[in-house]
């Protein structure tokens, strides 16, 4: 079997030959790896025994100000893995609207990058899968200044609802386009909680951001995943109502892999759960295997499990714990378990 047949079998619910692994991984991680220059991303995935790559170019920044003070408006990602910064959000009133612009979604050459990826790494027999922020919550929060939202939400929900639409109408002609190219998923990435539970109250949730978000998810035709760190539980059931196929990365120690697989194990592939605040940072190749061994005895009995960190691979990860992790999934994560 194959690294693409492993990790859509485990999508839909099934058992493969045994547990995939993949992760998002910081450009830093990468060049300590591989080194300088370019990076072949199957060459990549296949040193540390990943089964997926990733292509995340058309993830929508968030509008903010750049906190360094050297560059006034400037969008940050958060997904780059390289320069990364979230500052104070440029929009607090109607009228700053107009500092929200887009590129042009619907310009066939925009997607000619993804072409580019879709076409060297189609024959790798790889998962590939895209990365969006098609819900259009992580990008209307998190651009605006924190206090100005929590206002908006009492006084002025129109600025909400129109920055929600403008975000979420220009990924449907992304996903549109994006599902027709060869991916084999795609991620949609929404953080929306602390560890302590979701950025706004469950009603806030269901009453604002839920019903719009379930337009961007309705377009998704072909398999995708949902990703947002922090504790979901409260809001899980109104999430699963979006059709998602897995959910990542199930933070611990705030989502417990164990229960997360008896509660809702057969809707949705469970996908993460390796501790990035101590064990990959800090711990011993010994203690990495053993809590990818308790993952998968937690999570992979029946399939439906992918292995991953409860984030992404980051570049405080120390180089050994990221190969005792994949090691660790190759021997332990064979099926039947």
């Amino acid at each position: 079997m194959n690294s693409r047949e492993r990790v859509m079998m485990a999508l839909e619910l099934k058992e493969p030959d045994r547990v995939p692994f993949m992760d998002f991984v910081d450009t830093p991680i990468k060049r300590q790896i591989m080194g300088p220059g370019d990076i072949d991303e199957a060459e990549f995935a296949r040193k540390i025994g990943m089964d997926a790559i990733y292509f995340v170019d058309y993830a929508l920044p968030t509008f903010c100000k750049d906190p360094s003070g050297k560059s006034d408006g400037a969008m940050a990602s958060g997904l780059s893995g390289e320069t990364e910064f979230i500052g104070e959000g440029l929009i607090s009133t109607d009228a700053d609207l107009s500092k929200i612009v887009l590129p042009d979604p619907r310009e066939e050459s925009y997607y000619d990058p993804a072409k580019r990826f879709v076409e060297r790494y189609h024959d790798q027999d790889l998962a590939l899968y895209a990365g969006l922020r098609p819900f259009g919550m992580f990008n209307t929060i998190y651009s605006m200044p924190m206090m100005d939202f929590a206002v908006a939400l009492r006084d002025n929900r129109k600025l909400i609802d129109t920055m929600m639409d403008m975000f979420i109408e220009w990924n449907l002609v992304v996903i549109e386009k994006m599902q027709t190219l060869g991916f084999d998923f795609i991620v949609g990435y929404n953080d929306m909680a602390w560890k302590e539970g979701p950025l706004v109250s469950p009603q806030v949730f269901r009453e604002v951001f839920l019903p719009k978000m379930k337009i961007a998810a309705d377009a998704i035709k072909i398999p995708w995943a949902f990703h947002s760190d922090g504790n979901l539980t409260i809001v899980m059931e109104d999430l699963l109502s979006l059709g998602m196929n897995a959910m990542n990365p199930f933070e611990p120690p705030c989502m417990n892999l164990k229960t997360a697989k008896e509660k809702w194990g057969d809707r949705i592939c469970l996908w993460g759960n390796i501790d990035l605040v101590n064990t990959l940072p800090y711990g011993t190749v010994e203690a990495v295997e053993a809590e990818v061994k308790q993952r998968i005895e937690d999570a992979g009995r029946g399939g439906g499990y992918i292995c991953a960190t409860a984030n992404s691979v980051t570049n405080f990860c120390k180089i050994e714990n990221i190969f005792a992790m994949t090691a660790a999934v190759k021997k332990h994560g064979v099926y039947p378990l």
